[in-house]
């Protein structure tokens, strides 16, 4: 009797490793579901990049309004001492010839202050490109974006080339130096931030795209082979 229970402890069971050996096959899935499953996996990712990206978007808005405000800032003081140069000249003004009308003040204005007009201008127009929409992209292709483009080298060319006299009126020799036009800077970060903003939604495509033909090829693969196996069935 010992010696068969010894013979009972000896042998191992067959049952359990029949079982493991199954759930490991069961867990092992096809090559077409672990497609799916990536191909799940990177449209979460996808759609988590664009919710980033339209999040970026809402703060460089902001911040273009900051923009804005900074160029009317940089505005504002040579207006008025332009606006005060006119008054000066109109009360010492000794005949009617010299003093300036309304209308050709408002030119002297925009002519002494056209170098800080561009700059406000580029900036609305860049806040209105950035303004938020439905789209969590930054479309560039569009007639706002190159006139903004077109008027950055102008704003560059003058302020490297160009002075200002220090009044808008009379025959002053003093030149100033102009202030730096800071949209330029902005231009340039939302001009890569929409490169990067493209390539990244780019390569996330691209991937997705990559997986969903994959999975079309291997269903067409399936399709092909139950096709050859109904055929050889027939045959039979």
């Amino acid at each position: 009797m010992s010696d068969n229970l010894r013979q009972r402890r000896g042998k191992k069971p067959t049952n359990g490793s029949s079982s493991t050996k199954d759930a490991t096959n069961d867990k092992q899935q096809a090559p077409i579901e672990q497609l799916r499953e990536a191909q799940a996996k990177l449209i979460v990712s996808r759609n988590r990049t664009a919710d980033l990206h339209a999040a970026w978007l809402n703060q460089m808005f902001r911040m273009s309004l900051i923009v804005i405000f900074v160029t009317l800032h940089q505005i504002q003081k040579p207006i008025q001492s332009c606006i005060g140069d006119i008054k000066s000249l109109n009360e010492g003004g000794s005949s009617d010839n010299d003093i300036i009308s309304g209308m050709d003040a408002i030119v002297i204005i925009f002519g002494y202050n056209y170098y800080e007009i561009l700059a406000v201008v580029t900036a609305f127009l860049l806040a209105f490109i950035l303004i938020p929409r439905s789209s969590s992209s930054l479309e560039l292709n569009t007639a706002p974006y190159f006139l903004s483009s077109a008027l950055v080298p102008i704003q560059l060319g003058f302020y490297f080339n160009t002075t200002q006299p220090a009044s808008c009126v009379g025959d002053g020799v003093e030149l100033v130096k102009r202030n730096f036009p800071a949209v330029v800077i902005y231009h340039t970060i939302v001009t890569l931030a929409a490169w990067f903003m493209k390539n990244g939604m780019d390569q996330c495509d691209e991937h997705v795209r990559l997986v969903t033909d994959s999975i079309a090829d291997f269903e067409r693969m399936d399709k092909k082979l139950q096709q050859k196996k109904q055929l050889l069935k027939a045959k039979k």
